[in-house]
């Protein structure tokens, strides 16, 4: 029996091992596998990236070694002379004598050295002033690259009238001063393979204080409005988005509308003046951000066509001074989208002349479907608008240049519905025309040259003209009050060092149609820095 229990015992262990060797050696899954390979893959990629980088050191060091020897060469008049050590137990050979009034050995290096690093701070200004951004690399670890940019806008004002233009007569004459911390802008963008990456950008605005709206259904709908921070912080963007080589690039969340020119202009090296155009920012919402779907396709180096699918206006902030501005959703924590706008866009670029020209288009298909409650359920209260723009940048001559018009249907049907709002909702409640219409441009001129300044210098005086009415072609029970059409002339002068640091000094003049009502100066001094 021994015999027979002895071999089976042997089987059975054999078989238990082999059981367990195939078990550990089964075939992974496909999953894995593919997880495996782009490990593999993105290894490969980073191995890549920094012999490229270690390559490019190598090309870097070994310019500036070969820059200062020649400099060396240059201001010793001779080869440099090379102290060999002793050997051991003998001095080092004496260094060559110097000749009286001739530099040092350690005074030549230490000059040229001097020399390299003010060549290099040179070519650093040379690149920021070219629009390249050298330093703006944060973070080149994890699965994005992050880089960095922003900037600061300081006011000081003088206003030789009074802050109410309501009063009998218009605001009055009355000296008083403003300083505004008006804007600190961070802008944040990672980037990754395959054309992925994201951006986002966080606006703290005059220090002030940031509030939300709440509806309370259960204390009869009202309004109440609650002190959630101190200081006003704002995103204006973040998105996800995907390029497509170099031919198009998709977006999808919160992002600038391509309708007007602060959009694009909104750094305050992109426009002239102290302030941006009073006409584009009390008409509509100034550099207007919305949340919803972008494609950017770039057909070729001249043309760029833009389409958006967004989140609509909401109707009850339209009124008569700033017609649909008060309409861009902000108050409330989330956004209301059953009432959707789309928007079109066409620019082309003269590269020859510095000339970029195009047109762009906005329809909100209902904008009474964004009211905080549906108290318009039959108004549909769809708007267009449409622009011209353009921007020039041609040797010492640069200007840029917009005009809006737009059209609001059932403006009578809103503005009756806007004028029993409550109190607590802090919107004008004011008859909204059926029409509006925006103007603005400004020209400078470079001087640096003519007073000794070079390239990394502009010095700007300019002129710029705003025109707008927000009670333009009116329906014909609606008044057509001359107090909201106003031209606004500005002139100054701006200085900008390297595209980076500005300073501004500028004078306004607002002229108002309506006769029984003063006109309006402002001096305005703004400095910052673009990073």
């Amino acid at each position: 029996m021994k015999k027979f229990i002895l071999p089976s015992l042997f089987i059975i262990l054999a078989t238990l091992l082999a059981g367990d060797f195939a078990y550990s050696q089964a075939q992974p899954s496909s999953n894995e596998l593919q997880e495996l390979k782009e490990m593999v893959r993105q290894l490969q990629l980073d191995n890549a990236r920094r012999v490229e980088e270690i390559e490019q050191l190598k090309k870097e060091n070994t310019e500036k070694i070969e820059a200062l020897e020649k400099k060396v060469d240059e201001l010793s008049g001779e080869k440099p002379v090379v102290v060999e050590k002793g050997a051991p137990g003998k001095p080092a050979a004496p260094s060559a004598p110097v000749a009286p009034g001739e530099a040092t050995e350690e005074e030549t290096l230490k000059a040229a050295e001097e020399e390299e690093r003010d060549v290099s701070e040179e070519n650093f200004f040379e690149m920021v002033n070219r629009g390249e951004k050298p330093y703006k690399k944060l973070v080149d670890e994890g699965p994005f690259q992050l880089t960095w940019e922003g900037y600061a806008d300081i006011l000081f004002s003088w206003y030789g009238y009074g802050p109410d233009q309501t009063r009998p007569g218009g605001s009055g004459s009355y000296d008083r001063l403003e300083f505004d911390l008006s804007r600190f802008v961070i802008e944040l963008e990672g980037e990754m393979f395959a054309g992925l990456g994201f951006e986002a950008e966080i606006e703290f605005e005059h220090g002030g204080t940031g509030s939300t709206f709440e509806i309370e259904y259960e204390e009869f709908g009202e309004y109440e409005k609650e002190i959630e921070k101190g200081g006003e912080v704002y995103v204006e963007e973040l998105y996800l988005y995907k390029k497509f080589s170099d031919w198009g690039k998709l977006k999808a969340g919160r992002f600038y509308l391509a309708f007007g020119l602060m959009s694009f202009l909104s750094k305050p090296t992109d426009y002239l003046a102290a302030r941006r155009p009073e006409s584009e920012t009390m008409v509509i919402p100034a550099v207007w951000d919305e949340m919803g779907a972008s494609f950017e396709y770039y057909a070729t180096d001249s043309l760029n066509l833009t389409f958006q699918v967004v989140n609509g206006l909401d109707s009850t902030g339209f009124g008569s001074l700033n017609w649909i501005r008060g309409g861009h959703q902000g108050k409330f924590e989330t956004i209301k989208a059953t009432g959707l706008a789309m928007v079109g866009r066409i620019d082309y670029k003269f590269l020859d002349y510095g000339l970029l020209v195009g047109t762009s288009a906005y329809y909100g298909f209902d904008t009474s479907a964004n009211r905080p409650k549906d108290d318009l359920p039959d108004v549909d209260a769809p708007i267009l608008l449409l622009d011209a723009h353009a921007i020039f940048n041609y040797g010492k001559w640069r200007g840029s240049g917009l005009f809006v018009w737009g059209h609001l249907w059932d403006a009578a049907e809103v503005s009756e519905r806007n004028a029993r709002l409550s109190n607590n909702l802090d919107v004008p409640r004011t008859a909204v025309s059926d029409n509006a219409i925006s103007a603005w441009a400004e020209l400078g001129y470079n001087i640096n040259t003519y007073v000794g300044l070079n390239h990394l210098h502009r010095l700007e005086p300019f002129f710029r003209v705003d025109y707008y009415d927000t009670m333009f072609d009116p329906r014909n029970d609606l008044f057509d009050n001359p107090r909201y059409e106003r031209t606004v002339l500005t002139g100054g002068l701006s200085y900008t060092f390297a595209n980076a640091v500005f300073v501004k000094l500028d004078y306004g003049y607002r002229m108002i149609a309506a006769s029984d009502l003063n006109n309006e100066s402002t001096i305005d001094l703004a400095f910052g820095w673009v990073y």
